[in-house]
């Protein structure tokens, strides 16, 4: 309990650190910026993202100012999503004793959206206001304009939400009130009304009635703005047009595999990798061999007798490679490649290359270099993690097969480095917490070159020389 403490204590304090960083660097920069929302604890606790808004000619130095941040704060800037066409996502993630620590920036200039434009960068950095603890906020009425038009446009609210609705409301109840009609109908104004003025019981019938229109409300607040003019809408659609190709040229996403003989250490590692990164991606999915919808689930099984079946003839050994490649071609272009473009992390716990290093386990008694051929023409992951360690090693944590076999596995495994452009041999016998850290080490520099490409900034900032994914 108390170590648990700790983490939780040390995480808070590296996450105030790089916040007050990058409050330090826009005041010194002189950028104008405002924090939108969720900032009454700021910067002792910080449980989510930080959301802020920018003027739209800042949008340019954004990237070498955060980049800025993450080398004051000894973080690595790991990703850079544009979500929206006037909004970016931020991740900086900082490496410590096996633990990541990580700050979510998540800027926004005007707020444009289905042809309507819902605010100004200029009005909100005009009225924007200090805050106790030295950064600056909005005016109370436009944090409840903001948090009020996020949360109806999404049709979702739940108990915590409609707290912070109501508190911004009190905050300022005269002008927010005003806000508020001028924003929805009438009626639908009313509703809201009677509810934000129930001292914040969610569960009152007045916030039952809005929870139960939600779905009106929101499309009574489109209706309700005028929309924009149609050369703006044309601009905004090409603009919208551009980000999605860019995010399909540029996917988010990272594609990891591991391989390594049984009792290497596989699924120990995979399981801390991925609950550490999990805050890089906007989800995680993990899969045991194949790609695919039902490969979750499949294979999953420990071998306790991976060599107990009999080799497969060759005729019936090409018919199964054959299969076994296809499920990879359509299984990485309909399944895998979507996840990816939608920041997916993906893990697979063994790949097609497996085959080259244990064809027994696969009962394939066919040409390994036609094997070797196909695989080379399949989606090749962004990092390979080959986890080695001696076979007396291998041998005192499973006895699956004969000493003999796992000295001919190390060397076959090692030997499959060179069928991958970024293949990295990670050596398994150490203490775990260190295997961790190489292997975190590792996706945390990969991420952040490639972040650092995307975003054409120099690698002198952190020292960094550029590979290509």
């Amino acid at each position: 309990m108390a170590l648990n403490q700790h983490l939780v204590e040390a995480e808070q304090a590296s996450k105030q650190e790089m916040f007050e960083h990058m409050i330090r660097v826009f005041e010194t920069a002189g950028m104008p910026y405002c924090l939108l929302a969720g900032y009454d604890s700021f910067p002792q606790h910080i449980p989510s993202d930080v959301d802020f808004m920018v003027a739209p000619h800042s949008n340019a130095q954004l990237p070498a100012l955060i980049s800025s941040i993450a080398q004051a704060s000894g973080a690595s800037l790991v990703q850079y999503i544009q979500h929206e066409t006037t909004a970016s996502y931020f991740v900086l993630a900082k490496l410590k004793d096996n633990h990541i620590t990580y700050l979510h920036p998540d800027s926004s200039s005007d707020y444009h959206r289905n042809g309507k434009r819902w605010l100004l960068a200029e009005h909100i950095l005009n009225n924007r206001r200090r805050h106790p603890n030295g950064f600056w906020i909005p005016s109370a009425a436009d944090a409840f304009s903001y948090y009020l038009i996020k949360k109806l446009d999404k049709g979702s609210l739940n108990a915590l939400q409609a707290g912070e609705l109501t508190h911004r409301y009190h905050e300022d109840s005269t002008s927010c009130r005003e806000r508020l009609y001028k924003l929805l109908p009438n009626n639908d104004a009313a509703l809201l009304e009677a509810a934000l003025n129930v001292d914040k019981v969610f569960n009152a019938p007045e916030w039952r009635k809005v929870e139960d229109n939600l779905a009106r409300i929101k499309q009574a607040m489109h209706k309700n703005l005028e929309p924009i003019s149609w050369r703006e809408r044309w601009l905004d659609w090409l603009a919208e047009a551009q980000r999605i190709c860019l995010r399909i040229r540029e996917p988010t996403g990272l594609h990891i595999v591991f391989l390594g003989p049984d009792g290497s250490g596989k699924s120990t590692l995979i399981s801390a990798v991925m609950q550490q990164l999990s805050e890089s991606f906007r989800s995680v999915e993990y899969r045991h061999l194949r790609p695919g919808i039902h490969s979750k689930q499949s294979n999953t099984e420990p071998a306790t007798n991976p060599h107990a079946k009999p080799v497969r003839n060759q005729i019936s050994s090409y018919i199964k490679l054959m299969y076994f490649w296809s499920q990879y071609l359509v299984g990485n272009l309909l399944w895998l490649y979507p996840r990816y473009v939608r920041s997916t992390l993906i893990v697979f716990d063994r790949y097609f290359h497996d085959l080259l290093a244990d064809p027994i386990r696969y009962r394939y008694g066919g040409s390994l270099n036609l094997a070797r051929q196909l695989g080379r023409t399949i989606t090749q992951p962004d990092l390979v993690f080959i986890l080695d360690a001696p076979a007396e090693v291998i041998q005192s944590r499973k006895q699956e097969v004969s000493l003999a076999e796992s000295v001919r596995q190390r060397a076959a495994y090692q030997s499959l480095a060179k069928e991958f452009s970024n293949a990295h041999i990670i050596n398994t016998n150490q203490p775990v917490e260190q295997v961790i850290n190489d292997v975190l080490t590792t996706v945390l520099e990969f991420l952040e070159n490639r972040t650092y490409q995307r975003l054409h900034l120099s690698p002198a900032i952190k020292g960094l020389s550029l590979c290509k994914p």
